[in-house]
């Protein structure tokens, strides 16, 4: 497997008043490259911090107890904040969550997108208009030079993204992390958003795409990883085996609340998901699981294969 990113047992949580309170436990997870990776599961499982580590980019508070984060044979959690600024942006971007919030509102386009690091140092002022251009098109935007000199209230949702997206693109980074990225959109832009990605990666990107949409999940992604509190629960590197046998308790319970063409009444997943503050021994999903056992109050599984699928419960003990 030609890997891109691998990160090996991170461990790491956040000082609160004194405390320590875990957000990612034991993670282990490996990306191959010119796939799109999704990771899944409710807001609050960890998902967006875990893109924050990839880039260095943890609050003040977060402390990592132990792990690795391979990028091309590099540990990133090793490097001085010169050498990641090296790194964000030129070989790994990020898609952020909200385009609204993403572009200065006293900036046109073409002002924002000439400000870029990478292009200033590396380009003289025509070439980079050049690039920016070409960008655009890439993310099929039609009016290039009327998009350039509008401010971002001039645009739709869609436009934005795209903008955004095509911001990622104009150093040519290898790995993409795509943060929620048609949350803000309405079906039919978001699906548009998400054919661009697919494109993205047929030419060769990897991207990595956080979600809590498993309907996203089961008709753009390679490999699936669900999440719940930091830990994985179930994850395969073939998207249609999670999809077509879910194995963790909590894998079902979200499938179950998925919209169908069956008129079969939607499932809800009782409870809500803990704060970190919150601390949970044995199984994190256990409070709120239909199949819980004793064991599961107390001692915390282990990922394990199954059939293909590894999957961290006590009732795939082998």
């Amino acid at each position: 497997m030609d890997e891109i990113l691998k990160i090996k047992n991170l461990n790491l949580g956040f000082i609160i008043e004194q405390n320590y309170y875990s957000a990612l436990n034991d993670v282990n997870l490996s990306f191959e490259k010119a796939k799109i990776h999704a990771i899944a599961g409710e807001s609050g499982c960890g998902k967006s911090v875990l893109i924050n580590a990839i880039l260095n980019l943890l609050d003040k508070n977060a402390k990592i107890i132990d792990g690795e984060i391979i990028f091309e044979n590099q540990n990133l959690l090793n490097l001085n904040e010169t050498q990641m600024r090296k790194i964000r942006g030129n070989e790994i971007c990020l898609i952020p969550q909200d385009p609204f919030m993403s572009l200065n509102p006293l900036y046109t386009i073409e002002n924002q997108m000439m400000e870029i690091p990478y292009l200033v140092e590396n380009y003289k002022k025509n070439e980079v208009l050049d690039i920016i251009k070409n960008s655009l098109d890439e993310v099929r935007i039609k009016n290039i030079d009327t998009v350039l000199k509008s401010y971002p209230h001039e645009l739709s949702g869609g436009m934005k993204q795209r903008v955004i997206i095509a911001m990622a693109l104009v150093s040519n980074s290898k790995l993409i992390l795509a943060d929620e990225p048609t949350t803000a959109l309405d079906v039919s832009v978001s699906n548009s958003i998400l054919d661009l990605l697919v494109e993205l990666k047929n030419k060769g990107k990897t991207i990595i795409l956080i979600t809590h949409d498993l309907s996203i999940v089961s008709n753009y992604c390679d490999t699936t990883t669900i999440m719940y509190l930091g830990c994985i629960m179930e994850q395969s590197s073939n998207t249609i085996k999670i999809f077509k046998n879910p194995l963790h308790p909590y894998t079902i319970a979200l499938l179950g609340a998925l919209p169908n063409k069956k008129g079969v009444k939607l499932e809800n997943i009782k409870g809500q998901i803990s704060p970190i503050t919150q601390i949970i021994e044995g199984c994190k999903f256990h409070p709120r699981c239909n199949c819980v056992m004793e064991k599961c109050r107390f001692v915390r599984p282990e990922l394990k294969d199954c059939n293909g699928t590894q999957v961290a419960c006590w009732l795939h003990e082998t």
